[in-house]
């Protein structure tokens, strides 16, 4: 009976530390990256596809690379960019986005950004909108974006 008592103790202990080890390894990766400023355009009525735009800091001493993008709003959300070609403006899928370490890579309109594909939600429902951001090597990254319309309020003039 005692062998088997301290086969138990001897069992918790090393599973205390695995669990420790993973928990403090998952603590550091999230600390890669910092997503700050999400926010999705505003769809007007009859629209299924909207833009996502974000700031994207590496604060590791390593190269991070976006590989893919999910919503709680559809099932396809790709990385986009605006390239000139021939002198047009072209946008283009980009399957991976490599966040170099130390830097900031914006999502911003004319460049990089989200896209995201066959929305059904309302506008009301938009206001729940999360992406999570998967990456090669430094985690995984959730985050509430909040909803920006293309039109600019107007303001009274006194």
């Amino acid at each position: 009976m005692d062998k088997f008592l301290l086969l138990g103790a001897i069992v918790l202990s090393t599973l205390a530390t695995i669990f420790q080890a993973t928990a403090l390894a998952n603590s550091e990766i999230r600390e890669f990256l910092q997503i700050s400023d999400g926010y999705l355009r505003d769809m007007p009525p009859g629209q299924t596809v909207t833009a996502g735009f974000l700031s994207v800091r590496n604060k590791s001493d390593r190269d991070c690379e976006l590989i893919s993008a999910t919503s709680s709003l559809t099932d396809r959300v790709e990385f986009h960019e605006h390239l000139h070609s021939d002198g047009i403006m072209r946008m283009r899928p980009r399957a991976k986005v490599n966040i170099p370490a130390g830097e900031t890579i914006d999502f911003k309109p004319g460049s990089l950004h989200l896209m995201l594909f066959n929305i059904s939600a309302t506008i009301e429902e938009l206001s729940d909108a999360h992406i999570t951001l998967e990456t090669d090597q430094c985690g995984s990254y959730s985050f509430p974006l909040s909803i920006r319309s293309l039109i600019p309020t107007k303001t009274k003039e006194h």
